[in-house]
């Protein structure tokens, strides 16, 4: 029995409410994204105050809908997921829970590529960091883990609040002049590079500035505790078997999506509207507010979101309708960097050196055309085979041996 259980999750075994969620996550991961491979998210304020009122409208949407919204579904997923298979390696007498480190350290090596060749705002290294700080929690309480959540919920706030202070005690007010005009200087820089740049230029110099950049923001911004937050949320819901008899715990799932979905409104109106992101910089009180909003309006709201998909999920209709997103979770490595050598292809100077000259609204629509496109290459490349070329690929080197592809070669192993 013991030896059944090494191997991956069988297709017969996987939760399609999960999937599909996964997949959705994966679409407005995208979207999100695009604010950054477009490069309008990287604008001064000074340029984003004058741009187009369609460009104004659809980039606070971006921030009140999107912004962290499902990176934090997804996170809660891989919470979730790692919850699975820690009970997976507990039926085999895995204390260590060994074979989840070898999982973590693949994904921690893929990333580390895709966040070097290809793009630096890679997620799937900070995910395999945060993965192994994870497995510290993996005996705590139900309880324990919802106090801990709560915490580190805090942490950000705290945070950010400590550094206005500091700022406004030992920064020159004077100093934001010359702030806002190295800002515009650093962008012109920005769209020189990105667009002229070569594949390797780019590799060697830009991608490895950013990323230093966005790890050092990572730990200043207080990213990694809402990541890990999320992620033990995502144990807790596995332990309560919430995604899996979704209709046993009908009024839990109500409640999350009513008081979330409050919650989430009034603290998204705040980061959407003083902050615009996690942690602006220079600091402002105003800011300091949208930085709340963040940190209790984007859980929120995304755990309403889960809501709202599970509770839609009850009705047969819709789950069908629902469930063309089902693939696309399934395949989310794979989707994930389609989605980045999609994009790096069209904005980068080695593809069609589009940086720069899109503004939100436009950027949007093209997030949403690779996502249709996804969704359809998803559906029919999993009638064939079953797994994503990147989800194959994790899995062999995770298990140390081959593993078939086709459908019928899996199901017959």
């Amino acid at each position: 029995m013991a030896k059944t259980l090494i191997g991956p999750i069988q297709l017969n075994e996987r939760i399609d409410l999960v999937d599909v969620l996964r997949g959705l996550a994966v679409g407005g991961i995208l979207i999100g994204n695009l604010q950054w491979f477009s490069g309008y998210g990287m604008q001064p304020e000074a340029l984003l105050s004058r741009a187009p009122m369609a460009d104004r409208v659809v980039h606070f949407l971006v921030h009140f809908f999107i912004e962290g919204k499902f990176y934090s579904i997804f996170s809660l997923l891989f919470g979730f997921g790692f919850a699975l298979q820690i009970a997976r390696a507990d039926e085999r007498g895995d204390a260590k829970a060994s074979l989840f480190k070898i999982r973590l350290l693949w994904l921690f090596v893929i990333g580390a590529a895709h966040a070097t060749l290809l793009w630096a705002g890679d997620i799937l290294s900070v995910y395999a960091v945060m993965g192994f700080i994870l497995i510290l929690f993996r005996k705590n309480q139900d309880e324990t883990l919802l106090k801990w959540a709560a915490a580190l919920v805090i942490v950000p706030v705290i945070t950010y609040v400590v550094i206005f202070g500091l700022f406004k005690a030992f920064v020159p007010a004077d100093a934001l002049a010359g702030f806002e005009a190295s800002q515009l200087d650093r962008w012109n820089e920005t769209i020189n590079t990105v667009t002229n740049g070569s594949w390797w230029e780019l590799a060697r110099g830009f991608n490895l500035q950013y990323l230093a950049g966005r790890w050092a923001g990572l730990v200043v911004q207080m990213r990694l505790p809402k990541i890990l937050a999320m992620f033990l949320l995502g144990v807790w819901v596995y332990r309560k078997g919430i995604l899996r008899e979704p209709s046993a715990h009908a009024e839990l799932i109500r409640k999350v999506l009513i008081y979330g979905g409050i919650l989430g409104l009034f603290g998204n109106i705040a980061l959407a509207a003083l902050a615009r992101s996690e942690a602006p910089f220079p600091p402002t009180l105003a800011a300091a507010f949208g930085v709340s909003g963040y940190a209790f309006g984007v859980p929120a709201m995304a755990l309403a979101i889960i809501a709202a998909i599970t509770t839609l999920w009850q009705n047969e209709v819709r789950r069908r309708v629902l469930g063309v997103l089902a693939p696309v979770g399934r395949m989310a490595l794979t989707n994930y960097v389609l989605q980045t050598a999609t994009c790096v292809t069209i904005f980068y100077g080695y593809g069609f050196g589009q940086f720069g000259k899109y503004g939100a609204a436009s950027a949007t629509l093209i997030a949403l055309a690779i996502f249709a496109v996804q969704i359809a290459f998803s559906n029919i490349w999993l009638r064939y085979f079953a797994y994503g070329p990147m989800e194959w690929i994790w899995r062999q080197l995770t298990y140390g041996r081959q593993l078939p592809l086709r459908i019928k070669a899996a199901e017959a192993t």
